[in-house]
């Protein structure tokens, strides 16, 4: 496949082509899918809401989505339709604008636009809101993880109730992990040179701050946080980060279970969810909604 980095495809059509490669996979769950335009305090953010067959008058646990992609690829065609139907939740896809024409924290300010919008209009959409989880993956993690965040820090700290980290890009810096000398040279997937294109693209010389880079929290910051999945992959860049943030969490007090999936190298979640076991680690966390 390209290299995101190398710059011989246009971006418009590298993004077409991730899209219609998700739009091929077969066996995905038919569901009810609604796209939704909202305006929160003039942040005007695209919703896709998906919802299990028949569930048209039923009130349902809600997951708000963050797609991963590096800020620059990826859209509603991915996973999330047999999450939604094999834990009988109903998931808010956020569509966030992407990078490089949208740079930070574009893409995080409309993702909190997108989780304050359901807080108070869950109603309207028939979600239940005391039942909210945020889920992502990859850049996707990041932002379920800094949402977590700004949602404690602007009086919105209660209204998340879990979140799910799936190998989220969580550090201001990786020259300290070993997991990029390891898997960074393209043989699993992604290149520390997409990191570096991938950056650029989003936080292009941007402030380092826990908005953004949820590891440079202090402890007391995380604290109070909502409970935490986070996954990892062995063969994986970003492995060593997402694992040193559920030790930040811990030493925070904030109860979290991170997995390291052995043998699991980039993606592994985009696959195994088509084939069940990916929505298995999702309800490991769901789950509470109905104890």
């Amino acid at each position: 496949m390209p290299k995101f980095s190398d710059g011989v495809i246009p971006l418009p059509q590298l993004r077409e082509a991730a899209n219609q490669r998700s739009k091929t996979l077969t066996d995905l769950p038919e569901v009810i899918e609604e796209d939704k335009t909202i305006n929160y305090d003039g942040t005007e953010v695209r919703l896709t809401l998906f919802r299990p067959p028949g569930t048209e008058s039923e009130t349902l646990p809600v997951v708000v989505f963050y797609h991963g992609g590096g800020w620059v690829f990826c859209s509603k065609h991915t996973h999330v339709k047999p999450i939604c139907v094999r834990n009988h939740v109903a998931i808010v896809f956020v569509d966030y604008s992407l990078a490089p024409e949208h740079k930070y924290p574009t893409a995080h300010e409309e993702s909190f636009a997108a989780l304050a919008w359901i807080v108070e209009n869950g109603d309207s959409i028939k979600v239940d809101t005391n039942k909210l989880a945020v889920c992502g993956d990859s850049a996707g993690g990041n932002l379920s993880a800094v949402i977590s965040l700004m949602a404690k820090e602007r009086g919105l700290g209660d209204a998340i109730k879990t979140q799910i980290l799936i190998y989220p890009a969580t550090a201001a810096s990786r020259e300290n992990f070993e997991s990029p000398k390891l898997f960074g040279n393209g043989d699993y997937y992604l290149r520390m040179e997409d990191c570096k294109f991938f950056d650029k693209a989003y936080w292009d010389g941007c402030e380092k701050t826990k908005i953004g880079f949820p590891s440079l929290a202090t402890r007391e910051e995380l604290s109070g946080l909502p409970p935490a999945l986070i996954l990892t992959a062995e063969a994986d860049i970003l492995r060593d980060e997402g694992e040193q943030y559920g030790r930040q969490l811990t030493e925070a007090g904030v109860t979290n279970t991170t997995v390291r999936v052995i043998g699991g190298s980039r993606s592994f979640f985009f696959v195994l969810t088509i084939h069940h076991a990916g929505c298995e680690y999702c309800s490991l966390h769901t789950s509470m909604f109905n104890s």
